[in-house]
């Protein structure tokens, strides 16, 4: 009995691999690095390992990039408050600051004059105690 089940099973299983197998078949006669691929499978787990490193790092620098964006854009308005705080404080300062005290014209020529007679009494008095230095040695 079982080679009976046998004689019928088998026609059926071959038409079902062929059915199934005849497609991948041709699929990988067409495409010769994935057929390498399926017949070298540690070297398809190690060019997976190494895509999924890389992925993962290629994701890590998204991550960064995306950060460093967020955290501008955040940062953003504080700037933009501290700029204008510190452009309003400028202004103000200018417009309500006390201008100095303009000194006259007048005043300024007296004290530029006394500067003067100081200056030439001073020269006179160096070039005297320079003559008795001179005499006493």
């Amino acid at each position: 009995m079982a080679l009976l089940s046998d004689t019928w099973t088998m026609p059926w299983t071959d038409g079902l691999q062929s059915a199934l197998l005849n497609p991948v078949q041709t699929w990988l006669a067409e495409h010769p690095l994935i057929a390498w691929l399926v017949a070298h499978p540690l070297w398809a787990l190690g060019l997976l390992v190494l895509g999924i490193l890389l992925l993962a790092g290629l994701w890590s620098a998204i991550a960064r990039l995306t950060e460093g964006f967020w955290l501008t854009l955040v940062g953003l308005p504080f700037q933009l408050v501290s700029w204008l705080f510190t452009t309003v404080t400028r202004v103000l300062v200018r417009r309500w600051a006390k201008p100095a005290p303009q000194a006259h014209p007048d005043r300024l020529t007296e004290i530029i004059g006394r500067l003067e007679t100081l200056q030439t009494e001073q020269e006179d008095l160096l070039a005297e105690m320079r003559q008795l230095l001179g005499e006493r040695e």
